[in-house]
């Protein structure tokens, strides 16, 4: 029986044969392309395919090796802010972090708690430009994408959860009135691509669910 590890390095290499493979066949004895167009398109094939699998690989690594606390990182937040935070430990500024632009991360840890779910407010125009929204616009659930305001979990009791703690639906702070939709794997995945969203710093803010779920757990009757 193999390490994760090891099947990780063991697919890399496989996929490193094929791509030199692929390339090898557009090179002359010499190493050299002799036949550029097709060389440069098989090299941005390769890259894609490569660049896919390091995302998978160090997802896998940073659910195997959690970060440990009192590492000092920083997170790209909403509008080109940046936030710097300390692992584990939930304070004021870790909890900016998670509330503008690090949202859908924090969303995404809890809701590795069986039973919760991904949601996703939406406002009633765009957040941005009233014009960014347009019929043509249905990114997600028929909505402009530009409507897809904060991500929450939905606690399996229907209380809503972010970084601030348990909140009623219809009466979360700065959203007060605001409907949701559940945020499901194609809405994720919309979310990482779009360019209204920032990388979610997933395995970070996997140091801070503990905390928050400790102070949910010490605030219930």
């Amino acid at each position: 029986m193999t390490s994760p590890l090891t099947d990780t390095l063991l697919a890399y290499w496989r996929m490193a044969d094929r791509h030199k493979e692929a390339l090898d066949q557009y090179r002359d004895l010499y190493g050299e392309p002799d036949d550029t167009s097709r060389y440069d398109d098989t090299r941005t094939t390769n890259a894609i395919e490569a660049s896919d699998f390091l995302d998978a690989a160090m997802e896998s690594i940073a659910r195997r090796n959690p970060l440990p606390p009192g590492c000092t990182v920083t997170l790209p937040g909403a509008n080109g802010a940046t936030y710097t935070v300390t692992t584990g430990d939930l304070n004021d500024a870790a909890r900016a972090a998670f509330l503008s632009g690090q949202c859908h991360a924090f969303a995404r840890t809890l809701c590795e708690t069986p039973g919760w779910k991904m949601v996703v407010l939406i406002s009633e125009s765009c957040s941005y430009d009233s014009d960014l929204c347009t019929p043509e616009d249905d990114a997600y659930d028929g909505l402009c994408s530009c409507r897809l305001e904060h991500v929450m979990a939905l606690r399996p009791d229907g209380m809503l959860v972010d970084a601030r703690g348990a909140h009623a639906p219809a009466r979360v702070p700065g959203y007060e009135g605001q409907e949701y939709v559940e945020l499901d794997a194609r809405g994720w995945a919309y979310l990482c691509a779009s360019p209204q969203w920032r990388r979610p710093a997933v395995a970070v803010a996997r140091t801070f669910t503990a905390p928050l779920l400790a102070e949910l757990d010490a605030t219930t009757p």
